[in-house]
């Protein structure tokens, strides 16, 4: 397998780097976790019906977003996972 610096080059997170450079230290960005409450709820039910059921998440200003969060957009995913 061909390798990057320590990665495999053909990650699609890698693939996506290449076409769009990524806004953050970490690539989170690539996940599609941005936007409306309603676009990033979507999303996460989306992985969550794909069988992901950890996520690692960052905030900033951690209290603040974390909250917001926790308020707009799990409430959403719920409801998601309940119509689907």
């Amino acid at each position: 397998m061909p390798k990057g610096r320590g990665y495999l080059s053909e990650a699609v997170m890698f693939q996506l780097f290449a076409k769009n450079p990524a806004v953050g230290g970490n690539g989170g960005t690539a996940t599609g976790l941005v936007g409306s409450y309603d676009t990033v709820a979507t999303r996460v039910a989306a992985f969550v019906d794909a069988g992901i059921d950890t996520f690692m998440l960052q905030f900033n200003p951690f209290v603040r977003e974390m909250t917001r969060f926790a308020q707009e957009v799990m409430p959403r995913v719920q409801h998601l996972q309940k119509v689907g």
